[in-house]
């Protein structure tokens, strides 16, 4: 039996730590995109009747998903700026967590996953991929002002 070598002065009980230490911001955030709401309005009343009166009809689950998603991306974009940069990391973990919630839902309804509400999915995705826009456009106002202000200088020589 081998067992993993300890480097001096990083236990794995310091890793954790420190992963939860910076990282209880995702982990919440992902706590809140996969809590499942719709188990949670069949077994409370008063959370039901608003829940319900938002989420009325295919429609406005879709618009659910795609402001959730969206909330939820440009979140994650801002705590995690890497992944402005990263968008290969950045939109398979938007698709994982679409999966993710979607497998949670089913199961809290007793049912197995299936993978066939394409309304939802495309309303994750709409809202994780503007998310990802608009803070490209964020970083790229900054970039245009600079360009312009240099352009606008050369025209005055």
């Amino acid at each position: 039996m081998t067992t993993a070598k300890a480097r001096p002065g990083h236990s794995p009980r310091i890793h954790l730590a420190t992963v939860l230490r910076y990282g209880w911001p995702v982990l919440a955030l992902l706590a809140i995109l996969w809590f499942p709401f719709d188990w949670l309005s069949t077994v409370w009343p008063a959370f039901g009747v608003p829940f319900r009166a938002v989420f009325r009809n295919a429609h406005d689950h879709f618009v659910g998903h795609t402001v959730f998603f969206l909330l939820v991306g440009l979140l994650i974009l801002a705590y995690l700026p890497a992944l402005r940069r990263r968008p290969q990391w950045y939109f398979p973990g938007l698709a994982l967590a679409a999966l993710v919630q979607e497998t949670i839902q089913a199961i809290f309804r007793g049912q197995a996953p299936a993978f066939t509400d394409l309304n939802a999915f495309k309303g994750d995705a709409l809202g994780g991929t503007l998310a990802f826009a608009l803070w490209a456009l964020w970083l790229l106002v900054p970039l245009l002002r600079r360009g312009a202000a240099a352009n606008h200088d050369m025209t005055l020589r």
